[in-house]
């Protein structure tokens, strides 16, 4: 029998249900078990989900896997197991393991384990607390000194984790420097995964880096040159946004992120194909996360990407909707196809036009 996995959404993302869905399809694929799914029009303080709902779970003997698309408090986490004795699994838990599927180098893997560590810590307190009641059999499989043990070896590990990576951020940042005193302009590729950064990315560069319909096929960022009427830039891939990053993914991919705040010009890449509410709510999230991490006053060009998917009255009607509603300047909006290299002169031209390449 196919495995079973049940998925509660919030009401808050109703209106972006393919993008929930999505991202539980990256890890349970749809050939290989059954995905249902219900909202939360209001979470329950004891189990986040209504307690009536968990009754007819705990009786159905199929549902192996029960995910959450919000992060829970380690309370949800400890009455739902204590009474589904199922996996349980919120939005932040679901993308690290999206995450680990696509961690390429030594730094991804790393702040990937220091965010699930972070998100774990208040759960294993939790646990503990239970244990010593008596009330908690089998969660994380230990009891009571076997989660005390757990916790200080969780934070030991983080410690050590954190010493790792600004060893590698230290090497990085001398790279960035070394790149710099060259007297090259640096340009950042930011955008929602699956918006097409990497397929641009490989399109100018003429590289072959991977791309993918999952998301986050990038976690690492990738810095190559790029020439374009006898002027050199460095152009950098970095890894996609989703809405409502937990703050633990920001925190601890940090060190990749930065490669945004220290760059030249951003290039924003929207999926052009999705609809006015998900592009202002991508455009929004994006500029909270630029917030979060201290990109402020960089030049941002929106490449609005995908355009061999829609017809040409709606390319113009996202543009008017992009510097009418969301204030964008009209001449940093420009309709590319990085798939199909359509407008990439166009691009190239705005980019540069910007830098002061093109003056006469």
């Amino acid at each position: 029998m196919a495995k079973q996995v049940l998925v509660a959404i919030p009401n808050k993302y109703k209106g972006f249900i393919d993008e929930e869905i999505s991202l539980v399809k990256a890890i349970y694929n749809s050939n290989n078990c059954d995905i249902d799914f219900f909202f939360v029009r209001r979470p329950n303080p004891k189990y986040y989900i209504p307690y009536d709902r968990v009754l007819e779970i705990k009786g159905n003997i199929d549902v192996d896997t029960i995910i959450i698309m919000d992060i829970l408090k380690p309370r949800h986490f400890i009455n739902l197991y204590r009474v589904l004795r199922r996996e349980i699994i919120d939005r932040m838990q679901l993308i690290l393991k999206i995450f680990a599927l696509h961690a390429g180098s030594r730094e991804a893997q790393l702040q990937i384990e220091l965010a699930r560590l972070r998100h774990e810590l208040p759960l294993i307190k939790e646990a503990i607390r239970y244990a010593k009641l008596g009330e908690l059999h089998g969660f994380l499989g230990g009891g009571r000194y076997g989660f005390e043990k757990h916790y200080t070896m969780a934070k030991k590990r983080m410690a050590r984790i954190r010493r790792e990576i600004n060893e590698l951020r230290n090497i990085r940042e001398i790279r960035r420097r070394n790149r710099e005193k060259l007297g090259y302009p640096h340009i950042s590729i930011v955008g929602y995964t699956c918006a097409g950064k990497t397929t641009l990315f490989n399109r100018l560069t003429k590289q072959y880096k991977p791309v993918g319909p999952e998301p986050f096929t990038t976690l690492s960022p990738k810095a190559s040159s790029l020439v374009y009427n006898g002027y050199k830039v460095i152009l950098i891939d970095t890894v996609g946004f989703i809405r409502d990053i937990p703050p633990e993914i920001i925190e601890a991919f940090y060190a990749t992120l930065e490669e945004v705040v220290y760059s030249d010009l951003i290039i924003n890449v929207i999926d052009s194909s999705r609809r006015f509410n998900d592009i202002r709510a991508e455009i929004r999230s994006t500029r909270e996360i630029f917030s979060h991490i201290g990109v402020h006053g960089k030049p941002i060009v929106y490449a609005l990407n995908k355009i061999d998917l829609i017809d040409s009255n709606h390319i113009k009607e996202i543009m008017e909707f992009m510097y009418g509603e969301l204030g964008i300047r009209k001449e940093y909006i420009v309709p590319i196809s990085a798939y199909k290299g359509i407008n990439i002169n166009s691009l190239l031209d705005t980019i540069y036009s910007i830098l002061g390449y093109n003056e006469e």
